[in-house]
C-alpha cells in the first residue's frame, strides 16, 4: 500500500515540507484565489507532488443552508471546479458540518449535491461529515453517492475500498498524535487491502506528525 501523509495548509507549502512530505491538503481561505494564482501555486511545487483540495465552506453551505441550491452555490462549484484542475489536484475533499443530517431530506440533498460537485478521471471526490453520521452509515452513503467516504482512523474501522482518505483531528483531549498511536494508525491502514491511503492531520504539529507517520510507512523509524 501506498502512503501519503500531510499536513492541511491554507496556501501551498514550502521547500522544508516538500523535502520530506509528497502530499498536503490545502484548504485556502476566502477571498479564494483566482484559479491563475492556484496555477502559479502549482508550479512551484515538485513533479509528483500531490494535493488534495478542501472545499471551502461556501462550496456546500449556501445562503439558502447547506447543499441547497442558488446562484451563490453554483459560482462556488464553479470555482471548485477550475481551482481542482489549476491545482492539479489529486482529489477534492468535501467536508460538511453537524448541519447535513442523517435524516432522509438530507440525504436526497446529499445526492443532488454530490451529482453536481466536478469529477474528472483519476480524481477522487471524499466526503468526511460531521456530527452523528455513524461510520457504517458513512460508508454506505458515500457508496451510494459514488465517492470516497472519510473516516477517523483511531476510532473507526477502515473501510473496503481501494482508496483511504483519513484525516486526524487534534482537538479536546487529543492534542496531539504519538508515535504508538501513529503506529496504530498504519497497522490499521495497511491491514485494509487498499492500494492508497491519504492522512491529512491536523494538529499543532502536524508536519512533524505528518513526517513520523511517513517514515514509519517507509520502514525509516
Amino acid at each position: 500500500m501506498e502512503l501519503l501523509a500531510g499536513a492541511l495548509l491554507e496556501r501551498p507549502p514550502g521547500p522544508k515540507y516538500t523535502s520530506k512530505l509528497r502530499f498536503a491538503e490545502l484548504a485556502p481561505q476566502s477571498p479564494l484565489p483566482k484559479a491563475g494564482t492556484l496555477a502559479k501555486w502549482r508550479q512551484k511545487l515538485p513533479d509528483g507532488f500531490e494535493l488534495a483540495l478542501r472545499a471551502p465552506d461556501p462550496c456546500w453551505q449556501s445562503p439558502a443552508g447547506p447543499l441547497r441550491p442558488s446562484a451563490e452555490l453554483d459560482s462556488a462549484l464553479g470555482w471548485l471546479s477550475e481551482a481542482a484542475d489549476a491545482l492539479q489536484a489529486s482529489m477534492i475533499v468535501v467536508t460538511t458540518g453537524p448541519a447535513v443530517t442523517t435524516g432522509a431530506r438530507d440525504r436526497e440533498r446529499l445526492r443532488e449535491y454530490f451529482s453536481r460537485v466536478p469529477r474528472a478521471e483519476g480524481r477522487p471526490v471524499v466526503w468526511r461529515p460531521s456530527g452523528l453520521w455513524e461510520p457504517e452509515t458513512v460508508q454506505a452513503m458515500a457508496s451510494v453517492l459514488s465517492v470516497v467516504g472519510g473516516f477517523d482512523a483511531i476510532d473507526d474501522p477502515a473501510p473496503n475500498t481501494d482508496v483511504l482518505y483519513t484525516s486526524l483531528l487534534a482537538e479536546g483531549f487529543r492534542r496531539s498524535f504519538s508515535h504508538a498511536l501513529l503506529l496504530d494508525v498504519l497497522d490499521k491502514l495497511q491491514s485494509s487491502g487498499a492500494s492508497r491511503a491519504f492522512v491529512t492531520i491536523e494538529s499543532g504539529q502536524s508536519f512533524r506528525e505528518a513526517r513520523l507517520l511517513q517514515a514509519l510507512s517507509e520502514g525509516e523509524e
